[in-house]
């Protein structure tokens, strides 16, 4: 049996209230690292990370603001102190918050994508990431990301070598796992998060759902296509007579009308239902109770969402672009993105046709289990073994 890694992992952002994927596939990863008896996992970050990771140990030394402005200072100047004095193996980097130069220890920096560099995000986290992430991955031993799609991305536009970049696929949470392989029945959202193991919280909004709808989750960046999602919605709802209105899940705002550009005339006729951000029985009651799932993204390092839908055995609708055809294989309806006609035809088509809808939910459980967050920590600690002793 080789030695036990010491592995040391910048978990600054996980300290964050409403954590997006990015932050969230590092927590997992995280979980699955410390299951292992061939690793010790030492955090780095602000003391609120204690609430995901109650029994490891936390060096907070100098984070003492609870900020993103602070907390990119500190993994910069602080954490790289910090982590030698840890004795660490190795450093990782989630999300490519790595140290801007080379360190005494190794370093494998994570990097989901480079939407950034295609100016997808906003414009100071563009610029930070611009000005950040390739010095990070330049100073790095290594680059892990979550799809061949990505590394190829990184390869063309960040300074780094096609034999140092590392592919490591997502995993699915427990939960969803567990339901995809039990296949458990549909009654109603709350009897279905009783029998997903998790808690309903008091402002699950039970009475605010439609009998009959599609989902979103995600985010309003831009990339995630939602006003063409909305438009094609609301094509569907004036030229049919599908009873289903759409149900939006993701972070803050929940006035989703206030960041993207939609008329009256298409909001009133999309039929929306904003729920905001929910936990995760919750997502999952809201993941199993929908008729389909619509993830038109234009831009996805991975895409989880349509997973997760998967295991809870809906139907999905996603893009023929970036990595979401790696990603969901022969078990999605795919459609244009930039073309709303072309979404609107991929939901309407698993609403109304039985057989496309089973069969996507056949599939779909199937292809989940291929995602596991035991199956990335064993690739991760081999890559990691690799940068340790070369």
């Amino acid at each position: 049996m080789e030695d036990t890694l010491r592995i040391g992992v910048n978990a600054r952002t996980f300290s964050v209230d409403e954590p997006g994927g990015a932050v969230q596939a590092a927590v997992q990863m995280v979980r699955a690292l410390a299951a292992r008896d061939d690793t010790e996992v030492v955090l780095f970050g602000h003391p609120r990370v204690k609430r995901h990771f109650p029994d490891l140990p936390l060096d907070s030394t100098g984070c003492v603001v609870d900020s993103q402005f602070y907390g990119a200072v500190w993994e910069r100047a602080i954490l790289p102190r910090r982590a030698s004095l840890a004795n660490i193996d190795l450093l990782l980097a989630p999300n490519g918050n790595g140290p801007a130069h080379e360190t005494p220890y190794p370093t494998i920096v994570w990097v989901h994508d480079v939407n950034a560099i295609h100016g997808h995000s906003a414009g100071i986290h563009r610029l930070y990431r611009r000005a950040t992430v390739p010095r990070a991955v330049a100073a790095a031993n290594a680059v892990t990301t979550i799809s061949e799609f990505s590394k190829q991305e990184i390869v063309t536009h960040l300074p780094v070598e096609e034999n140092e970049v590392h592919v490591i696929h997502n995993g699915l949470a427990e939960p969803y796992l567990d339901a995809a392989r039990a296949e458990l029945p549909t009654e109603s959202p709350v009897s279905a998060l009783v029998a997903d193991g998790g808690e309903p919280s008091p402002d699950w909004p039970v009475d605010e759902l439609p009998e009959q709808y599609v989902l979103f989750v995600g985010s309003l960046n831009p990339r995630k296509n939602v006003a063409r999602l909305l438009k094609a919605f609301a094509r569907l709802k004036r030229e049919t007579e599908l009873p289903h209105e759409l149900v939006m899940a993701g972070p803050s705002p929940k006035q989703i009308f206030q960041q993207i550009d939609i008329d009256a005339a298409t909001e009133r006729d999309a039929a929306i239902t904003s729920v905001g951000f929910v936990s995760d029985a919750e997502l999952r009651g809201l993941y199993r109770e929908a008729d389909c799932f619509a993830f038109p993204s234009l831009y996805e390092g991975f895409g989880l969402p349509p997973l997760e839908a998967m295991a809870m055995g809906t139907p999905v609708v996603t893009s023929d672009v970036a990595s979401l055809p790696e990603v969901c294989g022969d078990a999605a309806v795919y459609v244009n993105p930039e073309q709303t006609g072309d979404i609107a035809r991929g939901i309407e088509a698993v609403l109304q046709d039985t057989q496309i809808a089973r069969k996507c939910r056949v599939r779909g459980r199937n292809r989940t289990l291929q995602f596991t967050w035991k199956a990335a920590a064993d690739r991760f600690v081999t890559v990691a073994h690799d940068v340790v002793s070369g």
